[in-house]
């Protein structure tokens, strides 16, 4: 891993074109890269993303896994149903998205509506998040289910034998208890939609215009398409940081719930 990040590093100093000679250029690509609003508008998109999927994947898994795990009989049975979308590859899945999602096509006439879904600006960005939320589902529902499992039978007992409800052991016990499982959940989910490169690239590639140019297309636009390697070098060097910054908080918070 060293390796590969230090070269990148390397050309992210250099004005490397990928198809020609190169020259040192000290800090200027991320001089460029703090100027310029194209990447300021990725960041944002990228942040605009993750609110979407983050909170839509988690709680819809949540639900899932908790409604399964009160099932007396196949609760082994809904947890892999729901996990199979997660083991379809991801150009897969987004593939059957573009074909479901066209303007008329069956997602439209399934609810009776007519919108461009991957064409439309506002629309792109929720059926993207949609695509990436319902592939990604499956995973945290079998990580919740396997957490609420692993919950002490003691505690649960008690909690029942005291007169909770349903829901007062739901607030009071069962989420406390699954902190660091929750926890995982959300650091994991951030990571992957941050770095989330494939759905995008095949639903979107970034359009229409910008207005899913995420950090991952844009890298990848700005490297191979317009043939500034070194800038997208920085904003990978950038991104790369950013992603250091979230493990650090992670193994921060996991150190604090582990002390309590």
């Amino acid at each position: 891993i060293c390796i590969p990040a230090g070269y990148g590093l390397w050309i992210s100093l250099t004005n490397n074109s990928l198809i020609g000679p190169s020259k040192y250029v000290g800090l200027s690509n991320y001089g460029s890269l703090l100027k310029s609003s194209a990447f300021w508008s990725s960041v944002d998109l990228t942040g605009q993303y993750m609110a979407w999927v983050v909170p839509i994947t988690l709680l819809v898994a949540f639900a899932g896994a908790y409604s399964i795990s009160r099932v007396r009989r196949g609760g082994a049975l809904f947890s892999t149903i729901f996990f199979i979308p997660y083991i379809i590859p991801a150009v897969a899945s987004a593939i059957v998205f573009e074909l479901l999602l066209p303007q008329g096509g069956l997602i439209d006439q399934v609810f009776h509506l007519h919108i461009a879904w991957l064409t439309t600006p506002g629309d792109s960005m929720i059926a993207l998040s949609l695509t990436t939320a319902w592939s990604l589902m499956g995973f945290y529902v079998l990580i919740f289910f396997a957490g609420l499992k692993s919950l002490p039978r003691d505690v649960l007992e008690a909690a029942v034998i005291d007169g909770t409800s349903p829901m007062q052991r739901l607030w009071r016990v069962e989420l406390p208890l699954l902190r660091p499982t929750i926890l995982f959940a959300i650091v994991t989910s951030i990571a992957y939609v941050f770095t989330n490169f494939t759905t995008v690239f095949v639903l979107t590639q970034g359009g229409p215009g910008a207005t899913t140019q995420i950090l991952p297309i844009f890298i990848y636009q700005y490297a191979f398409e317009f043939s500034q390697a070194g800038l997208a070098s920085a904003a990978a060097m950038m991104m790369f940081a950013v992603s250091l910054v979230f493990v650090g908080i992670q193994f921060w918070l996991f150190g604090r719930l582990e002390k309590r």
